[in-house]
């Protein structure tokens, strides 16, 4: 058992009071189903994490409709080196060189997935605490206008790719999700002018249909309106599955 929500140690003048805390052991993980599904070619996520347990897969989030790339994305850490994946079913589409290995750190994690982009090369980027990755170990393209199991009327999960296994271990907060907007991570974050770290802003830009804001700021219970509660104004709520506030 562990505490659900603590507060945040993500340095910077914008304040966030709480994270929550994945213990994998536990099989904590977030869902939600979308009413209907919306832009499946534009999206952005952003996400604060700090990883408790290292050298296992541990997924942050996924979009899961189903057994093929068309249907799949999944924002992971995996087991055999601590580096980061963007997946699809069958399909690397970006496996950093870069590890993440460092228990004591938070990472600011963006991916802007835009199948729109008529350059091959800019339809799946990953930013990292502000820096755009561009150097990967393993590194495949979408096809233009291609679609994902994000914001598709399906499984979507946090923490998790099917509500069995692969359970993230560590800490979470600031989960933005954009749908329909390719964004920069100016968008939720800067650089203190004083420390020169990256550190949190507000976002203050519309969210789109499936959008949603989670800062799990809420910890009065364990249920979508209180702890998975949608901080955008969409009412997007997700259901926490295996989460304790007392213990």
């Amino acid at each position: 058992m562990f505490a659900a929500s603590k507060t945040a140690s993500v340095s910077g003048g914008y304040q966030i009071s709480r994270s929550l805390r994945f213990n994998s052991a536990d099989s904590a993980y977030l869902n939600r189903t979308p009413a209907s599904a919306s832009n499946r070619t534009t999206w952005t996520y952003s996400g604060w994490v700090k990883r408790s347990k290292l050298g296992t897969t541990q997924d942050i989030f996924t979009g899961n409709a189903g057994a093929s790339n068309a249907n799949f994305v999944q924002l992971i850490f995996v087991a055999t080196d601590d580096s980061f994946y963007i997946n699809g079913w069958t399909t690397i589409w970006r496996r950093t060189t870069q590890l993440f290995r460092d228990p004591s750190a938070w990472y600011h994690i963006v991916v802007v997935w835009d199948t729109t982009q008529a350059t091959a090369a800019n339809r799946v980027k990953l930013y990292v605490n502000g820096s755009q990755v561009t150097t990967f170990l393993q590194s495949n393209d979408p096809a233009l206008n291609d679609t994902t199991g994000v914001n598709a009327a399906s499984n979507h999960y946090i923490s998790t790719y099917n509500a069995s296994s692969e359970f993230y271990d560590g800490y979470m907060t600031e989960v933005n999700f954009i749908d329909g907007q390719a964004l920069t991570p100016s968008s939720f974050g800067e650089t203190n002018a004083q420390t020169g770290v990256w550190s949190p802003i507000a976002y203050s830009g519309s969210y789109g249909t499936n959008g949603f804001y989670l800062n799990f700021s809420d910890n009065s219970n364990t249920t979508a309106a209180t702890l998975g509660k949608d901080y955008s104004g969409n009412g997007n709520n997700w259901t926490p599955n295996n989460f304790s506030v007392t213990a």
